[in-house]
């Protein structure tokens, strides 16, 4: 997957509301999303220094996060990824894997036999780096995209911070903590070169970009 930009603003929930009536004239709602939206699960990893929290918290420019990804919590659509980032710059590698392959994906010297092409190159990089499950974090997306461009506009609310349990990304019944109350969304815009001049007048907030992550947000809210 090419590079592409990546901003993120809090907003409330009214704002929200606003910018979502104004999305459905223009964009064209995510084709996977049932009844207008999806939950997404990732488990994250981390080295035993922390280092993608650390990095992500100290202000660092550039960083990368591992995690396994599922939505609707379907075990037929699993994805292994890699996300590096340099400001709003962001790349993305991922691949598929199955639930059975997740146990082995750690930091500890387990077998890769089990896996092949670029989640074979991924569970090495994991394990190489002495990676391990640090953090499940789950919340619920509405996604936009506009035809015929890479633009997607996407807006996340209840965001819970689970402690790290692969079983998670498959179980609605595992809970966690809120990291928002009900009144906060962040909402993202990810583009490739160029943000049309008309997405960036109908997302415009009073809101400043959000400079922490997901997964740092939901790290120090379990701490």
């Amino acid at each position: 997957m090419p590079s592409r930009h990546e901003e993120k603003y809090i907003i409330t929930y009214q704002q929200y509301a606003r910018l979502k009536a104004r999305a459905l004239g223009v964009l064209t709602p995510d084709a996977n999303a049932k009844d207008g939206s999806y939950v997404i699960t990732s488990l994250y990893f981390d080295d035993p220094l922390d280092s993608a929290l650390y990095e992500k918290l100290d202000g660092l420019g550039e960083h990368s996060k591992f995690r396994i990804r599922t939505y609707d919590y379907n075990q037929r659509v699993i994805k292994l990824e890699r996300k590096d980032k340099n400001g709003i710059i962001t790349h993305k590698l991922d691949a598929p894997i199955t639930r059975e392959q997740i146990p082995l994906i750690n930091g500890s010297a387990t077998p890769l036999s089990e896996f092949s092409g670029g989640a074979y190159d991924l569970a090495a990089q994991i394990q190489a780096g002495g990676y391990q499950p640090s953090v499940v974090v789950r919340y619920r997306r509405d996604a936009f995209t506009f035809c015929g461009s890479d633009l997607r506009l996407t807006f996340d609310t209840q965001m819970e911070a689970i402690t790290a349990d692969s079983e998670a990304l498959f179980d609605p019944n595992f809970h966690g903590l809120p990291v928002f109350d009900a009144n906060t969304v962040i909402m993202e815009i990810k583009y490739g070169d160029h943000l049309p001049s008309f997405i960036r007048k109908l997302t415009q907030t009073e809101t400043k970009q959000l400079s922490v992550s997901k997964y740092a947000l939901c790290r120090e809210a379990l701490k």
